[in-house]
């Protein structure tokens, strides 16, 4: 078997090409899409949004908690000892006025800018492209909110919420308007018990970092996010590699000389098998450690992190290698070697794509996302990213343990598959 591995190892030192493909392309990819997207996804939000929103204000504020009053003074389900301090709490913070405090309060005035005009202005400026979206508080907003939520009476009212187009800017505005009438709707019900109604507070979004009470990895940036998904991915290809060498020794009757040889069968199999592994642990750790001195992507890590960060490539390259021999295993048995090329071409993108080497997996649909996991790339990245977050041992067991079944299953399959003397194409 030894015979075998020096073969194929020296077999891919001959290739140049491959060497520099191998050694460069991931290496400049992570350079190149970390510096392209630094802008997209870091930074203040501020300085990479400029969103206007038309307020349109149809509603009668005092009027309506006067109705209200009314209907409380008037109502059997309140006890009498809670009416005054209800209408109290909400004289004192009107439905309405939460509302145009919060989107004119400085956190929100810093990314957002606001103008209060008449309906028709706001649906032409709309079309017009001045503004993002107009949000509209139609006629007996406040009366119909104050009256579901305390009496129970009638269906909860909705806010208009017009864009021309949808966009990132709207998204956020829709979904940080209806973050606030959530939490205000909680606090208006919240006071029913006797609790205060405060101007509620709303995350507002942020690209890029997230912060982590009590870890010492604050921030996970897309240039760890591109170094982790580009070893995983170019290793990946390391599969379909091995497996188109044995293609051309068939092709070049190299391997039927083996096969006359009374050298063991499976030699030759655990020789390739090897040799991926020793490829594509060298490959993915290159990546990592050249992204790290280009880019520094790892500054300021534990040596923890990177006696964790070896296991889980070890594991990776492991269950890639177990993959590989199921590949070289399927070419040896089918005739046409570019048919073969091709076919393995589509799972290696197909795994790419699922396992989050392509694109970021966090796009992708749930249920998508939980079968990309269950790829050797798409589990090892998920991990990866856990590991650079939180460096807890703990959440590397469970994934080692099924990259290693992996291996096991993949192995296995490979010498069922692997043909006998004979049955070669």
């Amino acid at each position: 078997m030894l015979t075998f591995l020096m073969k194929d190892l020296l077999l891919f030192w001959r290739d140049r090409k491959e060497v520099i493909i191998v050694i460069l392309l991931p290496l400049v990819l992570v350079v190149v899409l970390s510096v392209a997207m630094s802008g997209l996804f870091d930074g203040n939000l501020n300085e990479n949004y400029e969103l206007s929103l038309g307020v349109v204000n149809e509603d009668n504020q005092e009027e309506a908690i006067t109705d209200f009053e009314a209907l409380v003074n008037q109502s059997q389900q309140i006890p009498e000892e809670l009416k005054q301090e209800l209408l109290l709490h909400v004289q004192a913070a009107p439905p309405v006025e939460l509302l145009t405090d919060f989107l004119t309060s400085p956190d929100v005035e810093s990314w957002i800018t606001i103008q209060t005009m008449s309906r028709s202005e706001a649906e032409q400026s709309v079309d017009n492209g001045e503004l993002n979206a107009m949000l509209v508080i139609p006629e007996n907003y406040s009366a119909k909110l104050l009256t579901n939520i305390y009496l129970d009476q009638g269906d909860k009212p909705s806010l208009l919420f017009v864009a021309k187009e949808t966009a990132v800017e709207v998204d956020m505005l829709h979904d940080v308007i209806q973050g606030f009438l959530d939490q205000m709707n909680l606090q208006y019900a919240l006071s029913t018990s006797g609790g205060d109604i405060e101007n509620t507070h709303v995350e507002l979004p942020e690209g890029g970092t997230e912060n982590i009470e009590d870890d010492q990895s604050a921030t996970f940036t897309m240039n760890q996010y591109f170094a982790f998904s580009m070893g995983t991915l170019f290793v990946l290809f390391m599969t379909s590699t091995v497996a188109s060498r044995t293609g051309i020794e068939k092709r070049e009757h190299t391997f039927n000389r083996i096969a006359l040889t009374n050298t063991p069968a499976l030699h030759f199999l655990f020789g390739k098998t090897v040799a991926t592994f020793i490829l594509s642990w060298l490959q993915i750790m290159f990546v990592f450690i050249g992204s790290h001195l280009i880019l520094g992507v790892f500054e300021d890590r534990s040596f923890t992190f990177w006696i964790g960060l070896i296991f889980m490539a070890s594991m990776y390259s492991l269950a890639i290698a177990g993959v590989s021999s199921i590949l070289t295993s399927i070419s040896l048995r089918l005739k046409n070697p570019d048919a073969v090329d091709g076919i393995f071409m589509i799972i290696i993108m197909l795994f790419g794509i699922i396992g989050g080497s392509f694109v970021p997996i966090y796009i992708l649909p749930n249920w998508l996302q939980q079968i990309g996991e269950w790829t050797p790339n798409g589990l090892t990245l998920a991990t990866l990213i856990e590991w650079f977050q939180f460096e807890d041992v703990s959440m590397l067991l469970i994934p080692m343990i099924v990259l290693l079944v992996i291996t096991f299953i993949t192995i296995i399959l490979s010498i069922f598959l692997y043909p006998k003397r004979g049955e070669f194409s």
